[in-house]
């Protein structure tokens, strides 16, 4: 490493944030940048620690020692090379991932051996702030341009889904020649990028960026068409010669308490897009508006789902005393945006029902503390039933699996339940969905082709909804195979730590 001593001499330095008082106030960013002297001395911290647990902690298999070492050095296009060798988009993951890599740094180990210490304050590197910074400052200097195909090679393949996953291998495959057509059921692409996470993690024009140069590379991108309803998956078929499901998992899993259907109850994925087309500038149906100035509300949930929730709330003027419940033995996951609001959060929290007014609307949450017993579930505790009021109640409680709707009802494919490893048809699977809650994800073999032949799945339909950093991965890692498949072989890359951890 440049600087042997760098994390000695230097602290870990906190992430710059605006003020809790401003930022409830718009849509912006919360995060700040560092100034490049302060991102290069972070990035001087990387240590010479022999094996980097962080490189094999990053599902894309990232080269972390080496960009920080390139960043300490003032060699940033350089960085920038080695950052795009394994990642697409760094400036999605330099926002939104939860960052394993940092939990992975061998600092956290270093520093103390209190295990207190260590859950109370992390000292990695800050892995993900220099990612932003290299990726950012190859916009600012004009070094990210479209990288069009030297040569076609006549194949055609459509991309069903234009998330995270869909735009990695759209963007893969047509740099190797191929024409590629990506379909998107919204009026826009980028799919949760766009409507499911807050413009105050990732401010949408970072998203279009990159929207424009693949259109530039030569994606062609068609919005508004659902495969399934406005187009038939055969008639794709007829057309491309392999297609690629890239459809997420958005099949949300339900409350089952009694009161779940009162008015004031919303699923996080009904309340989250209609947030971000509000600040996109569409015009809205005022009665369809979910409205929380003043009002008191409930997040049922622990994950970032239901830390988009809090955001938006803080930023609506709910009233500053919210609840979040996780029924599980972890207490929801701290982020910025529980700084802006006066918390109650409590894990192990079982809802019991929800009581409503005489005009149907929710008016308070009743609930039970439980405690988990290793192969027996979950019991009520004596003595622990409490009642919070409510007028809004906010389900961001996981999701089940892709919607079975469409080109997975049309090709009938095989299917797996989560944790059981069972194979299932669609028609079958759809037929215990009535009766239960089953985690499930398509089936792909090895090289992620399902049962179909010619017909492919990445990102949350195959592995359950996960982090985009790993839909990044399937997306190239899919994009890889599906070359191989048309081609005989495939000079894309891929990522060895990442395969071995998927």
């Amino acid at each position: 490493m440049g600087k042997d001593t760098g994390f000695i001499e230097f602290e870990k330095q906190a992430i710059p944030r605006r003020e809790v008082r401003e930022r409830v106030q718009d849509y912006g960013e919360y995060d700040l940048n560092y100034s490049n002297s302060d991102i290069r001395r972070q990035a001087s911290r990387c240590m010479d620690c022999g094996v980097p647990f962080c490189h094999m902690g990053c599902p894309l298999g990232n080269m972390i020692p080496d960009w920080n070492d390139l960043v300490y050095r003032d060699q940033w296009r350089d960085a920038l090379g080695v950052l795009h060798s394994t990642n697409n988009f760094p400036e999605f993951t330099g926002r939104i991932c939860p960052a394993p890599c940092e939990d992975s740094c061998v600092l956290n180990e270093h520093y103390t051996l209190d295990p207190e210490e260590k859950q109370k304050k992390k000292h990695s590197v800050t892995i993900e702030q220099v990612e932003k910074h290299i990726v950012e400052r190859g916009w600012q200097e004009g070094w990210i341009l479209p990288q069009p195909p030297q040569q076609e090679t006549g194949k055609k393949i459509a991309v069903i889904g234009s998330g995270p996953a869909g735009l990695a291998a759209a963007q893969q495959l047509r740099r190797v020649g191929h024409q590629v057509t990506v379909f998107e059921k919204d009026d826009r692409l980028g799919g949760l990028l766009i409507y499911g996470i807050p413009d105050f993690k990732l401010d949408k024009i970072h998203v279009q960026r990159r929207i424009d140069q693949m259109t530039q590379e030569g994606v062609e991108f068609k919005t508004g068409i659902e495969i399934g309803k406005d187009l038939k998956i055969s008639d794709l078929r007829k057309t491309f010669d392999a297609l690629l499901l890239a459809i997420g998992a958005q099949h949300t899993r339900k409350l089952e308490a009694d009161g779940h259907d009162l008015k004031g109850v919303h699923y996080a994925m009904d309340y989250l897009p209609q947030r971000n087309r509000e600040v996109a500038g569409d015009v809205l149906n005022e009665e369809k508006i979910i409205k929380a100035s003043g009002k008191k509300a409930v997040i049922l949930g622990g994950g970032f789902t239901a830390a988009d929730c809090l955001g938006n709330l803080n930023r609506q003027g709910v009233h500053p005393e919210v609840c979040q419940f996780e029924l599980v033995d972890m207490l929801p996951r701290p982020t910025p945006v529980h700084e802006e609001a006066k918390m109650d959060s409590r894990a192990n929290i079982l809802t019991e029902s929800l009581s409503g007014s005489t005009t149907g609307f929710v008016k308070s949450l009743n609930g039970v503390k439980v405690q988990w017993e290793k192969g027996k579930g979950m019991k009520p505790l004596e003595n622990t039933r409490f009642s919070v009021d409510a007028d809004l109640v906010f389900l961001a409680l996981g999701f089940l699996g892709p919607s079975l709707e469409g080109p997975l009802q049309e090709l009938n494919l095989e299917m797996e339940i989560r944790g059981k490893h069972e194979t299932i048809q669609v028609e079958k699977l759809q037929q215990l969905l009535k009766s239960g809650q089953p985690m499930y994800q398509v089936r792909a073999d090895p090289n992620f082709m399902t049962s179909c032949d010619g017909v492919f799945v990445a990102g949350d339909a195959k592995r359950g909804a996960s982090l985009v950093v790993w839909a990044i991965w399937e997306g190239r890692e899919a994009a890889r195979c599906i070359d191989s498949y048309l081609m005989g072989e495939s000079s894309l890359p891929t990522s060895p730590q990442a395969e071995m951890l998927a």
